[in-house]
């Protein structure tokens, strides 16, 4: 690959950004956030894999608070570095770009105080309804043992309770509330299993008609 690789990429995205309204503020942003990322990607392949390990080498002395919109930033960059053209058409067509701040987050909390309390949370059957769906179709996976369920059962668990002080007119809450959880997990494996948990989790959240079913086609090798 040319060594311009990156500097095309952003070119690229910068140049969507514009014809989307994206104003000095927005890229500045992404320019400090590029700064620190375009460097560990330099001459690496292509890969899902390679691109969360220079995500994750930005993100070791940024805030909690901070992941949200980096990680909305991270997500938007990611199809145009792999130089896939069908996702970045596809994306700013249906999905578009989060141009503006981020102004609602949940609470800051502490994970080791209030991780040993979910177990004895009291949901309400709002709540618990999904939870449960979710819960039945993990036991369906064979491959999936009592232990890694509990733990993805807990997650949801914190998912619900953190979701609960979001306002409704926050459209994009589930992702936000997952990000700014996502660095209470210091431990990578750890980190990588509440991902695939959040993403499983938000078709029975989300009331997906065919929640069971989606969760299969989830790819474990996705970007943040």
């Amino acid at each position: 690959m040319s060594a311009s690789r990156e500097t095309q990429a952003v070119q690229a995205y910068y140049h969507l950004l514009h014809s989307k309204g994206a104003d000095q503020a927005i890229m500045a942003t992404r320019h400090a956030l590029f700064e620190q990322l375009l460097p560990l990607l330099k001459d690496k392949p292509l890969t899902s894999a390679d691109y969360r390990d220079a995500v994750d080498h930005v993100l070791m002395d940024k805030a909690a608070h901070q992941w949200p919109e980096i990680l909305a930033i991270i997500r938007e960059f990611y199809p145009f570095w792999r130089e896939d053209v069908k996702a970045v058409l596809q994306y700013a067509d249906t999905v578009g770009f989060e141009l503006h701040p981020i102004g609602w987050q949940p609470a800051v909390i502490d994970l080791q105080s209030v991780w040993p309390n979910l177990q004895h949370e009291k949901f309400s059957t709002s709540e618990l309804w999904p939870l449960n769906g979710y819960v039945k179709a993990l036991k369906n996976f064979d491959f999936k043992v009592d232990m890694e369920i509990e733990v993805r059962s807990r997650m949801a668990k914190l998912m619900m309770l953190r979701l609960r002080d979001a306002p409704l007119t926050e459209k994009n809450a589930y992702r936000i509330t997952a990000d700014a959880t996502l660095p209470l997990f210091t431990i990578k494996h750890t980190r990588f299993l509440f991902l695939n948990a959040v993403r499983e989790y938000y078709y029975f959240w989300s009331a997906h008609p065919d929640a069971a079913n989606m969760i299969r086609l989830i790819q474990t090798d996705e970007i943040l």
